[in-house]
């Protein structure tokens, strides 16, 4: 893998310490004994040394999710894999920099991590920065992938509040006093002690289930009374109105 020192005026930094120190990000690597560090939460394991030092394809040596380099493809015989199947940035040059150096005495463009940084939000008080430009390289083809792959990642323990915005038998719907299906709504829809039943609760209950804690609650609850002024004709639109103003996270069906 090509590595080098990079421009003048821009320093790496050895950020081995600083990865190392988010304790609440600590993984197994891939070879089941040394310790790493998630990306993200949930996300791919790395080791500390990830990003430091100096110029290299650090997500191509390092992040399984750009897949297998071209060796280990050919030494598990898989012939008709190509460093064309591994996503264009992962066989990008880049590396962590002493950021404030970099402002100063270069012209090269620096970010802040988005991995490690404000926008990682179990990480506080801590920033790491890093530049392609440095490096003879571009940040254009992860820039064009950063926020799907951020956004890809699990709930880390989100607990939802979903919109029942319907009846609909046997999709959704609540019983009354007498165990008998309700079609209508009635005071009962706006009484929260009184479950939600059917279908699709049933199935975001697996759901919920099956994220092995990613999804740590869901609370099943009615739509606003305001959000049926705002769009009396349809329960799935009025639903979400309030998921526009923050009041709840999801709606059960639209």
């Amino acid at each position: 893998m090509p590595t080098s020192a990079g421009k003048p005026g821009c320093p790496c930094i050895n950020a081995t310490s600083i990865l190392a120190s988010l304790t609440n990000r600590h993984c197994k690597l891939s070879d089941g004994q040394a310790t790493g560090i998630q990306l993200k939460p949930g996300g791919s394991c790395v080791p500390f040394s990830y990003g430091s030092n100096q110029c290299r394809q650090h997500d191509l040596l390092y992040d399984p999710s750009c897949a297998l380099d071209e060796l280990a493809q050919l030494q598990h015989g898989n012939s008709s894999s190509t460093a064309s199947s591994v996503p264009t940035y992962c066989i990008r040059s880049w590396r962590y920099v002493d950021m404030q150096t970099c402002k100063k005495e270069s012209d090269e463009r620096v970010f802040r991590s988005s991995y490690f940084g404000f926008k990682a939000s179990d990480v506080t008080e801590l920033d790491v920065f890093y530049s392609y430009s440095t490096c003879k390289s571009t940040a254009d083809d992860w820039f064009n992938v950063e926020d799907q792959i951020l956004d890809s990642g699990v709930f880390n323990g989100i607990d939802l509040q979903v919109a029942v915005p319907i009846y609909l038998k046997p999709m959704l719907y609540k019983r009354d006093s007498n165990g008998e299906i309700l079609t209508k709504f009635g005071d009962e829809y706006y009484d929260d002690n009184i479950p939600y039943e059917g279908v699709y609760i049933d199935y975001l209950k697996k759901i919920m289930e099956i994220s092995n804690g990613d999804i740590r609650s869901m609370t099943f609850t009615h739509r606003s009374r305001a959000s049926s002024i705002l769009s009396p004709l349809s329960g799935g639109k009025a639903a979400i109105h309030d998921i526009e103003d923050g009041l709840v996270d999801m709606v059960s069906v639209s």
